[in-house]
């Protein structure tokens, strides 16, 4: 589990229907919830639900963050604002904190001059540029889920959200940017580890293009390597998990 999850999730009971964390920490929560391993994260991917934000949260927030006394605090600039906070003064907060807020006008600090800009990394980027698509983030909205008390994104939207990243990632290297490998292969692993999690009966209606990125995504996968018992995946094959993503979202194969 992440350090400091616990004191975060205390701290911001009650505002549960504001944020919702994705990324790493919420396979992370996902995985331990069905007593399954994770490779643990150090931050904490958060996106604030703009529609629900309010005032109080962010001088909640504001006070967590002077708590905890991050010695790092950084903003980017651009259409969607993102926040990273780094380096607490003790292990009861989580090492770094992402905040992405897809809407500038909905500012949660109230002291922004203490902050320093930002260079956007590919995968910020990336996730930036997903959360500012209506569809993604109405995705988002609808897939909050619930466990001890933390507010996570579901495994059949975060499986959509992490193949959204791999083909952005993807794509990116296709086109000479600098992406670490790692970054690409974490999100399709992670893809599979959260699909043996979903119930055979489930089912889920995705948006159009959702949909799309989805059979492109799964057509990419047939021919793609993956270790499945490398990353803990049991008592299932390749193809079978990628037969069950189709039928679950209701894509042509």
């Amino acid at each position: 589990m992440v350090n400091g999850i616990a004191k975060f999730k205390e701290y911001f009971k009650g505002f549960e229907n504001q944020y919702v964390i994705i990324g790493g920490t919420a396979c992370d929560v996902i995985m331990e919830n069905e007593e399954l391993p994770f490779r643990a994260t150090k931050d904490i991917d958060i996106v604030l639900i703009v529609e629900s934000i309010t005032a109080e949260f962010g001088r909640r927030f504001w006070e967590y963050i002077k708590e905890a006394k991050y010695s790092h605090l950084n903003k980017s600039t651009g259409k969607a604002q993102f926040y990273r906070f780094s380096c607490p003064k003790s292990k009861q907060y989580p090492y770094m904190i992402e905040i992405f807020s897809r809407n500038p006008d909905y500012m949660i600090l109230d002291n922004d001059s203490i902050l320093t800009p930002l260079p956007i990394d590919e995968e910020v980027s990336s996730l930036s540029a997903i959360l500012l698509n209506k569809d993604y983030y109405d995705l988002l909205k609808g897939g909050q889920l619930i466990i001890d008390g933390v507010p996570v994104l579901s495994p059949l939207c975060l499986i959509a959200f992490k193949a959204k990243a791999w083909l952005d990632l993807t794509e990116g290297r296709l086109c000479g940017e600098h992406i670490d490998s790692k970054n690409t292969k974490k999100h399709k692993n992670h893809v599979f580890r959260l699909a043996q999690l979903v119930s055979p009966n489930t089912r889920m209606i995705l948006s159009d293009e959702i949909k799309k990125d989805m059979e492109t995504f799964l057509s990419v996968m047939v021919d793609e390597n993956v270790d499945l018992k490398a990353i803990g995946v049991q008592a299932t094959n390749k193809d079978e998990l990628i037969s069950l993503l189709h039928q679950w979202y209701g894509l042509r194969k």
